[in-house]
């Protein structure tokens, strides 16, 4: 990239650190007025930049101006790019915005070899600096990453690897993993949509669910008689003991706790009424998710439960969904779902189920 004189950057206070975001502002000088007016080739070339880069463009418009001159606005999964000619002058004016992990300078040298710019006056600036941080979501090529103040707490169980860390806007937050689990800032959202179905229950039982955000919730309803919880890991019981502020509802008088595997827990209930079922559980790789949840239907459906709520992943991902409906519609008559949107945890697919076959 031809780099003869720099424009001068603008002022920008931030600590050394990661970055959410990069973007290329540029001037370019002595381009071809015929292609630089040509709106249909512009949004071609702006096309075919992005592909060539690996960017995702989502979508594009441009408008062509009388007598001379063009806009192009690229949509990209990761931000933006737009183009402002001045064909009279030979000058175009770019920004390209990008916060996944493809450079955005790929995208300018393709254009303006192909706006054949004899100069080339451009700065870089690096936006949203964070001193430490974590990617909560990546699909696509896009991605979210959240600031960091403090990790409160690390331990690696026979399961997993467990953080506990302190979020500038999410609050305390649990991974898994590197997954994000919970975060204090909207964990009702994401309780009260797996608990949109409660109804009348008197006796719940919470699949998984470890950071006890729901149990927290349901301890709330004093008409609930009995909360069974199975969870497979002991160790992240006793962090939401400690750090999610689940000490009060582990200690409710309803609460009848179980750990190992769902899968053949479950079958200790068969004595018990169980009105309403909740999986809060991990995501499963896809090679085990048929296994598992076929497992969990049969056991569920073996106590007599006649209805049951379950997160079911982002909705882009058919695979752990279709995995689910699959295995529930074989016990279960009427089956939904919805989508709910959290800002910790983006788009998720909830799926509800009732009326035992």
């Amino acid at each position: 990239m031809k780099k003869d004189k720099l424009l001068k950057p603008r002022k920008i206070n931030f600590k050394r650190g990661y970055r959410i975001g990069r973007e290329i502002i540029a001037d370019l000088k002595g381009c071809d007025p015929r292609v630089i007016d040509d709106v249909q080739l512009l949004k071609r070339l702006v096309q075919e930049a992005i592909k060539t880069t690996n960017h995702h463009l989502l979508d594009i418009t441009a408008r062509k101006f009388q007598p001379i001159g063009v806009t192009v606005l690229g949509l990209l999964a990761e931000s933006h790019i737009s183009l402002h000619t001045y064909p009279e002058i030979n000058y175009v004016a770019i920004d390209i915005f990008t916060c996944g992990k493809n450079k955005p300078e790929p995208i300018l040298e393709y254009l303006q070899e192909k706006f054949g710019a004899k100069e080339v006056y451009w700065e870089y600036l690096r936006r949203g600096v964070m001193k430490q941080w974590q990617t909560i979501y990546e699909n696509n090529g896009y991605k979210r990453e959240i600031e960091l103040q403090k990790v409160l707490h690390r331990r690696t169980t026979p399961y997993q690897t467990l953080e506990v860390v302190k979020a500038k806007v999410l609050g305390t937050c649990l991974f898994s993993n590197g997954t994000l689990q919970m975060a204090t800032l909207d964990a009702h959202e994401y309780d009260s949509q797996m608990l949109k179905h409660l109804d009348s229950a008197e006796t719940v039982l919470i699949v998984g669910g470890g950071d006890c955000s729901i149990l927290k919730e349901l301890v709330k309803n004093k008409e609930i008689k009995d909360i069974y919880m199975l969870e497979q890991d002991q160790q992240v019981i006793e962090i939401a003991h400690k750090y999610l502020g689940a000490a009060q509802a582990l200690k409710d008088p309803r609460l009848k706790m179980f750990y190992g595997n769902a899968t053949e827990t479950i079958s200790y209930l068969k004595d018990k009424k169980v009105d309403l079922a909740l999986f809060d559980i991990i995501n499963y790789p896809e090679h085990k998710a048929k296994s598992f949840y076929g497992k969990l239907f049969e056991q569920l459906a073996s106590i007599g439960c006649p209805r049951f709520a379950t997160q079911a992943g982002d909705p882009i991902e058919k695979e752990e969904r279709n995995v689910i409906l699959g295995a529930a519609k074989k016990y279960y008559k009427h089956i939904d779902s919805e989508e709910k949107y959290c800002f910790s945890t983006g788009m998720l697919r909830f799926i509800y189920g009732s009326g035992l076959k």
